[in-house]
């Protein structure tokens, strides 16, 4: 790709707003030379980039053409797998509702089994409870409890499907979102473990048995991943949106070219300080370094973050976590490139990358695979419904404490249900 071309993509993608964030930040951090160099400092650094990747065979290509590919995967079957999630914001109510669904699809086949829709997993209940209904710890941070349990129960549907055999069995299973999370932010001294049920649920097996370490997050999620990777069904997660700044993908491809003697460390550093020193994040400047259908060779990439902020009590579980065989892919020329992670061993990848490219070509101005949008739509939670299991929470509430007799208990409950949030009326005055 010559560099005019790279100046092209970067002034249009300028046009459409898609770097204003990075150039805002520009304008507050960098001198007025740099501010009105942006655009040729960052041509510069595309036009490296995309230079080690040719020149190192770290580039691959597809290209669409519907009416060949789909035809070839007659027979074949793939499962689109997200999960949706309600939270009731109570004293006491269990603060988890999740049900992850999955779309099933069948290439080719014209009969009344070309698509099936399934719930793979409904729970309604505290999962960090023996009880199943009270929640038995003072972990405060709810947002921590809901990420954990939406993370293992989304790979839990994806490993019922990936298991299946017979007429059930399919060829890939693609889920929402990361397939490997770092879990050290989970792994505090006072998070609450899973309870027993709730464990079995998960692991689909009835007879498992852990004590409470085997039931802490950090300990099941790996436990999941591992059955995941032992069904043998390639496995992916397609990561729709980049929010972080750190160029991880990137600064992998670095270290990788570094260790082969291809680059000098000095320059290496270099070169990740100025992507770094303008906010691009792995996607944001594949954007402008990929052409449509390209995509970059998988590399195994370490998703844990650095060991030292890894909690003491869980480096040695955290250290046997998979690295996730990673690539960015961008599907047409209109969109941001996204990225895709397998197993290290897993088969057929670049096939099931092949399948992503022509399922997010599938609607005109789409560029993610519209089976995970049937299935982010079909297992959404409706906000009528969290509504509606609130308020009778707020019914059996207030109803209790007045039963209890207690007038301070009486009039907590009366607070807790009018609650809305700061009002303005009772923000302090100068």
């Amino acid at each position: 790709m010559a560099d005019e071309e790279i100046r092209e993509r970067i002034e249009l993608r300028i046009s459409q707003g898609d770097f204003l964030s990075n150039m805002l930040h520009v304008a507050r951090h960098q001198s007025d030379d740099t501010q009105s160099a942006f655009v040729v400092k960052l041509s510069a650094i595309a036009t490296t980039v995309r230079a080690l990747l040719e020149n190192n065979d770290l580039l691959k290509s597809i290209t669409y053409n519907p009416n060949s590919y789909w035809p070839t995967r007659r027979g074949k079957a793939y499962s689109f797998v997200d999960g949706g999630v309600a939270s009731i914001d109570l004293p006491s109510a269990a603060p988890i509702g999740i049900r992850v669904g999955s779309y099933t699809v069948r290439p080719g086949d014209e009969s009344e089994n070309r698509e099936r829709f399934n719930i793979e997993l409904a729970l309604v209940d505290d999962l960090f409870s023996e009880s199943a209904f009270l929640f038995d710890d003072d972990f405060i941070d709810v947002a921590k409890l809901r990420d954990v349990a939406r993370m293992v129960s989304e790979i839990s549907a994806g490993y019922r499907l990936a298991k299946q055999s017979g007429s059930e069995k399919v060829d890939a299973v693609i889920l929402h979102g990361p397939l490997i999370n770092p879990v050290a932010p989970y792994g505090l001294e006072d998070f609450p473990a899973f309870g027993l049920q709730a464990c079995s649920t998960l692991l689909d097996d009835a007879t498992w048995d852990g004590d409470e370490r085997d039931r802490q997050f950090v300990s099941v999620y790996l436990n999941l991943l591992e059955r995941l990777r032992a069904t043998g069904t390639p496995v992916v997660g397609a990561v729709e949106r980049s929010i972080g700044k750190d160029p991880v993908f990137l600064r992998r491809i670095l270290d990788r070219l570094q260790a082969e003697k291809v680059l000098k460390e000095r320059d290496a550093r270099d070169l990740e300080l100025e992507i770094r020193s303008y906010g691009l994040n792995d996607s944001s400047l594949l954007d402008v370094v990929l052409r449509e259908g390209e995509y970059v060779t998988p590399i195994p990439v370490m998703r844990q973050g650095p060991e030292n902020k890894w909690p003491e009590e869980w480096k040695r579980k955290i250290r046997d976590y998979p690295n996730a065989l990673t690539t960015y892919l961008k599907p047409s020329e209109t969109v941001m490139p996204f990225r895709i992670e397998g197993f290290e061993d897993a088969k057929d990848f670049d096939e099931v990358v092949e399948l992503i490219l022509n399922t997010s070509r599938l609607l005109p101005s789409y560029g993610f695979p519209v089976g995970l949008d049937i299935a982010d739509r079909f297992a959404k939670v409706p906000s009528w419904l969290s509504r509606g299991v609130k308020g009778q929470h707020q019914v059996v509430l207030l109803r209790k404490a007045i039963e209890s007799g207690d007038p301070r208990t009486i009039a907590f409950a009366k607070r807790v249900l009018a609650a809305k949030g700061r009002d303005w009326l009772f923000r302090p005055t100068v």
